[in-house]
């Protein structure tokens, strides 16, 4: 999808809360006071997603980050934030949750709020270096934050358990000095499980194996190319949590390009180990990555790692050629997680002739997630 820049209306919001569009009146907390400088809206309920995608229409053809609302129909809650910049496009930040029995449409709306804070603090350009290239400007395009899927597990004792798989990524672009647009895509995916201690009875759970496929669409115009991506390779991490340096520079602030990284989100725990493995399908347009054997080393052998959330970041780099209209980079994310319990209760009853000690394994996957992003330069109507 492609259009030109024309004049939009900048609509600030300021300290006053935000705008909802909603099916049943909540408590909404007040709009965080530094987010004055940006388009914020939230939208909720079962007309969440056709709302926000009416409201983003007017703005489309001027988004460097645009996504297909349609691909994201279990989410009853939407966020958008958009940060105008000089030339009239617009980066956004995109948002997605979903009520269920732990999340409510005010935990929704404080946790985006969050989001919309520091999306308007952040330095929209970074000065880092590739490998032994050149430094060069990198121009923040977007982000989108927690798609998620869930998976109800019961217990032996007939209990509830929810597991999470959850995946979100921001987006940088620079010009190469062959004349490429090169997308810098940093993912965000945790498969998240509850903490031992809110295990209940003896059932307990643990992340088994996640992965994540980043595919290019375009391939006539885009390509991804070896060493464009991390991890690359396998291996064993004795470490809790590991990273893959890709690029070492590092802007006035300080701030530089995020690494790829994967690990436990305890990483002060000791013994929690992992393994991976990258698959580059097609180096040139699909590559795969995989965390598994996920484990807790212990004086008596190794473990699940019971109760961890796995978080992994992934980073992969699409080039566009010089000439491609619009300098569009077109990209599918694919997210996986697969979880790993164990159970066991003394029931009763007829069908067992009195009682008995009844024992469960069992590997489930929850629903994965898929969805495309368009990407563009700051500049979309120049070719």
């Amino acid at each position: 999808m492609v259009g030109t820049l024309g004049d939009i209306p900048n609509i600030a919001i300021t300290g006053s809360p935000m705008n909802m569009s909603t099916d049943k009146n909540i408590q909404v907390p007040s709009l965080p006071p530094n987010t004055g400088n940006i388009i914020v809206k939230t939208f909720t309920g079962k007309s969440s997603l056709r709302s926000a995608e009416l409201f983003i229409q007017r703005y489309q053809d001027k988004l460097t980050l645009r996504i297909d609302f349609g691909e994201f129909n279990n989410a009853t809650f939407v966020g958008i934030a958009l940060r105008r910049l000089p030339t009239g496009a617009y980066v956004p930040l995109y948002y997605f949750g979903q009520e269920d029995r732990n999340l409510d449409v005010e935990t929704l709306t404080r946790s985006f709020y969050s989001e919309a804070s520091k999306f308007g603090d952040m330095s929209l350009e970074v000065t880092g270096a590739l490998a032994d290239e050149p430094s060069r400007n990198w121009k923040y395009i977007g982000g989108i934050r927690s798609i998620r899927t869930s998976l109800e597990v019961k217990t032996l004792k007939k209990d509830t358990v929810m597991v999470y798989n959850e995946i979100g990524g921001d987006f940088w672009v620079t010009l190469s000095t062959s004349g490429q647009y090169v997308y810098y895509v940093y993912l965000t995916h945790e498969a998240k499980v509850p903490k031992e201690k809110d295990f209940p009875g003896n059932f307990k759970v643990a992340v088994k194996e996640v992965k994540e496929r980043v595919t290019v669409l375009n391939t006539h115009h885009a390509f991804i190319g070896l060493g464009n991506f991390r991890p690359e390779g396998s291996g064993p991490s004795s470490n809790p949590v590991i990273t893959w340096g890709l690029n070492g520079g590092i802007d006035v602030n300080g701030r530089p390009l995020p690494n790829a990284q994967a690990g436990f989100s305890e990483s002060y725990t000791k013994g929690l180990t992992f393994k991976w493995y990258t698959d580059d399908i097609d180096p040139n347009s699909e590559i795969q990555f995989e965390f598994y054997d996920l484990k807790k080393r212990e004086w008596f052998g190794d473990s699940p790692a019971w109760g961890q959330i796995f978080i992994s970041h992934p980073v992969v780099l699409v080039h566009v050629e010089s000439g491609t209209p619009f300098h569009e980079g077109d990209i599918r994310i694919q997210a996986k997680s697969t979880f790993f319990y164990e159970d066991s209760a003394r029931v009763c009853g007829l069908r067992y002739g009195g009682c008995v000690i009844l024992h469960e394994e069992k590997s489930v996957d929850a629903p994965p997630i898929e969805f495309t992003v368009e990407m563009y330069p700051w500049f979309i109507n120049r070719k």
